[in-house]
């Protein structure tokens, strides 16, 4: 019983640490999407290195229409992204300016929920969303008016006022500290570049569909002029961060598998040194040492799947609450999260591979361990067993 309660809590540990690390990563993933990137994105080919004014495109409707009624796509939202001077009074600072569909935006990155101050802008508006802390720095309120100037389509002027709608306090500092939001048309025309956009994003249902849509749409375009970004190639940074940590989950639970395997093994040399006498008078009886190290090792597999099934049964109830009630960070590492723009939670994840991963170790170190006893009962001498 001592061995299977540490092997049942040195499971549950593992199972609620690679629950939390799972959770974690499927999370950031998610912020990361649903904040900027989306699942996939239409550029023109070289856009994504190099992201100029002038490598936009258009698509004709068909093919957008084709693309958005695949029963897997939510919508597709299209962008217009560029650079630019903004000004208000002797202050002046690089930002970025994005225009956006409003409506289509707000329903993938819930943009309107970081609105503070003011009105959100509606499709046809000329007015401009401003990020709090380029407000700040500017100097700026609701009415107020500020100045664009940049370079447009193919080195024309664009310049333009604007009156200052509403201000957002983005989830992400660099955002936050400027960008600025049109209404897409309205940004088309600042920057002369008629109907035309640097992206096209994709808002899906399922993040697994993500690839079979990428395929998809390389199929409906043309590649040597277009290219489809999946959501992996635009967030390499928080893939390898994650790959990073999940490193190092590895390694902790790798600690708890030793004392797993120490346990198991400290059990089976136990019961196997202890019994040789049992195990020579029982040979000497006409038993067949195969079938009495097959008893051995179905004892041991016993012992090991009770532990199993009750150390997966005792991390469920844990798990169920946390998935419904994820951890929430507060102080300096709410902080922390926001300025990683992390929805500052802790979630749980109950994909049934953490189950089976745990499982299967469990059963390749109860297989190593088999071995013992059945070398030795297989090489036991019977007349050295029975002075024992």
């Amino acid at each position: 019983m001592i061995t299977v309660a540490s092997i049942m809590f040195a499971l549950f540990f593992a199972i609620i640490m690679r629950g939390f690390q799972k959770g974690s990563y499927a999370k950031m993933k998610e912020n990361a999407i649903e904040s900027y990137s989306g699942y996939l994105q239409i550029h023109k080919k070289g856009y994504w290195d190099d992201k100029n004014i002038d490598n936009i495109f258009s698509l004709d409707s068909e093919t957008i229409i084709q693309l958005e009624t695949d029963p897997r796509v939510k919508q597709i939202i299209p962008r217009l992204e560029s650079f630019a001077l903004a000004s208000s009074g002797e202050s002046t600072k690089g930002v970025v300016v994005m225009g956006i569909s409003p409506e289509k935006e707000d329903q993938m990155t819930k943009i309107k929920s970081y609105l503070t101050e003011g009105e959100f802008i509606a499709k046809n508006d000329k007015e401009i969303l401003v990020a709090q802390e380029l407000a700040q720095f500017l100097n700026i309120k609701i009415k107020d008016t500020l100045v664009l100037f940049s370079t447009g389509h193919h080195g024309s002027t664009a310049a333009g006022l604007f009156e200052v709608k509403g201000i957002l306090k983005l989830p992400t500092p660099e955002m936050n500290r400027g960008t600025v939001y049109l209404p897409i048309q309205e940004a088309q025309a600042f920057f002369s570049t008629d109907n035309q956009f640097t992206a096209l994003v994709f808002d899906i249902y399922e993040i697994d569909d993500a690839r079979a849509i990428q395929k998809m749409a390389e199929n409906a375009l043309d590649l040597e002029n277009y290219e489809v970004l999946g959501w992996e190639v635009m967030n390499k940074e928080l893939l390898q961060m994650i790959e990073s940590d999940n490193a190092g989950g590895i390694i902790m639970v790798a600690i708890l598998y030793m004392v797993i395997a120490f346990g198991i093994f400290g059990t089976v040399l136990m019961m196997t040194n202890e019994r040789i006498r049992e195990f020579s008078v029982m040979v000497s009886v006409g038993m067949q040492k195969n079938k009495l190290a097959f008893i051995v090792v179905i004892e041991l597999l016993f012992l090991t799947v009770l532990a199993v099934i009750a150390g997966i049964i005792i991390s469920l109830p844990v798990m169920i609450y946390f998935v419904y009630n994820p951890i929430r960070f507060t102080g300096e590492a709410l902080d922390a999260m926001k300025d990683f723009n992390f929805e500052p939670i802790m979630p749980m994840s109950m994909e049934p591979e953490i189950f089976m991963f745990q499982a299967i170790s469990i059963a390749m170190i109860s297989l190593i361990a088999m071995s013992y006893p059945t070398i030795k009962i297989m090489t036991l001498n019977v007349v050295n067993g029975l002075r024992s």
